[in-house]
């Protein structure tokens, strides 16, 4: 039975928090589809624990690109210059390593420089380590310590154990329980079933039956292993000091949570066996280039490599037989194939993919993308239409390739963006050089090096 929408009552959140948010529908009588905020709930009292929140503002059409990003199917994003591609690729990815926890995620861009640039802008956001993968001869370039290799990860989840494990054993002699229950991570599962569990379980009945403020500090277990900070409870209201329990609690199970994921590295004691689970089954977002897919396709097909989403990062720069490799990665199972979203963001303006055959360039059509073909054929996609890298003189230059396409607030606001640039007397200017290399050579000659 349909029911008319009278009234429609809808709280955005905010735009740093866009995320991840819940609608509530009423019941049909009452006529209403109330949109909330959706709270992330208290991660522990410690402050690296804390999510890290994304400082962009997204405009509606660039909140509407992650929309649609976010539903399943085929999503085609056109993104001018300026317009924040990047930084909605990494949203959307964002977004649906957090709806959907139990999904892995597939990135692809044509070379590594841009692979590197998406994949540092992820580390960024509030994404576990230990879920990132990143193959490739491009992973060294990458503008951290860290290494995100297969061997580097395994490495990191290596050492991450042992620290887990040196926290169950500090968590076992607070609560005072017996024995050595932080030897394996079999063991301490173990014992936060038997011994972590039961005693939260216990002691949640007790507090809300009462929902006495005194009693969730005398009461609650774990006193003694946060006796760090101080102080943990407030004291003041029920629910405050409740959010701070169960904000305790997820930090505990958190530990238990990973050691879990990690237990399969304590059973597999080859470096090879460990690379091949990283890549098959725990990591959640694995990236790799367009040429590294192509290389290694039977490998990863031969292991089973399996994912369920797929972004394509500079899209209309990537030739048409290397759209489609990334996407014979997996064998279907059982007749279905287990892709659910592919997004492809590119800018068919800006410059296609290089063809050195001038024979396949020209009589092949082998330049266009497949990007480009489906814009071509009329395939919906979603156009950012607001530009914050060019003042808007600059802007004007390559504006009347698009349909609407306009200017970010700060760009008329900020002083950088009104001033000319020094030695120039105008916002741009044509320099012609005339044989460049011969003035190189003078320049280094009057170095006194020699050529």
């Amino acid at each position: 039975m349909e029911t008319a929408v009278q009234r429609t009552t809808v709280n955005w959140p905010e735009p740093s928090m866009i995320w991840i948010g819940m609608i509530l529908f009423s019941h049909p009588d009452d006529n209403e589809i109330h949109v909330v905020t959706h709270n992330i709930p208290n991660r522990g009292p410690y402050a690296h624990t804390a999510p890290k929140k994304n400082a962009i503002f997204f405009t509606p059409t660039q909140v509407e690109t992650l929309r649609s990003g976010t539903q399943p199917g085929l999503t085609m994003v056109v993104g001018p210059p300026g317009t924040g591609k990047t930084d909605v690729a990494v949203q959307i990815i964002s977004n649906l390593y957090h709806n959907f926890p139990h999904q892995r995620t597939l990135i692809v861009t044509h070379s590594n420089q841009a692979l590197n640039q998406l994949f540092e802008k992820i580390m960024q956001l509030d994404i576990d380590e230990r879920h990132l993968l990143r193959l490739g001869h491009g992973e060294e370039e990458l503008a951290t310590e860290k290494d995100f290799s297969r061997y580097g990860r395994v490495n990191f989840v290596l050492a991450k154990r042992l620290e887990l494990l040196e926290e169950v054993g500090k968590l076992q002699s607070s609560l005072g329980v017996p024995g050595d229950v932080s030897y394996t991570c079999e063991t301490a599962c173990h014992f936060f079933l038997y011994q972590v569990l039961s005693r939260w379980e216990k002691y949640e009945r007790q507090v809300l039956q009462s929902r006495s403020v005194a009693q969730i500090k005398s009461e609650f277990p774990f006193n003694q292993y946060f006796s760090d900070v101080q102080p943990l409870f407030k004291g003041f209201e029920f629910d405050d000091d409740w959010e701070i329990a169960e904000g305790c609690f997820r930090y505990i199970r958190n530990i238990f949570t990973q050691l879990e994921e990690f237990r399969a590295f304590e059973l597999l004691r080859s470096g090879l066996d460990r690379s091949r689970y990283l890549l098959v089954k725990s990591a959640k977002i694995i990236a790799m280039t367009c040429t590294h897919a192509a290389l290694k396709r039977q490998d990863l097909t031969q292991l089973g490599f399996k994912y369920d989403n797929i972004l394509m990062e500079e899209a209309a720069q990537i030739l048409e037989i290397e759209t489609f490799i990334p996407l014979l990665l997996q064998n279907p199972s059982d007749g279905y194939n287990r892709l659910k979203r592919w997004i492809m963001i590119g800018d068919h303006h800006q410059l296609p993919p290089v063809i050195k055959n001038l024979a396949f360039q020209k009589f092949s059509n082998m330049e266009q993308s497949l990007f480009s073909r489906l814009i071509r054929l009329g395939v919906p996609a979603v156009q950012l239409d607001a530009q914050g890298r060019a003042r808007p003189s600059i802007c004007n230059l390559y504006r009347w390739r698009y349909s609407s396409l306009g200017d970010l607030p700060h760009i008329t606001e900020r002083s950088e963006y009104n001033c000319f640039n020094p030695g120039l007397s105008f916002d741009y200017q044509v320099i012609n050089v005339e044989n460049y290399q011969v003035c190189v050579q003078s320049l280094l000659h009057g170095f006194g090096v020699l050529l």
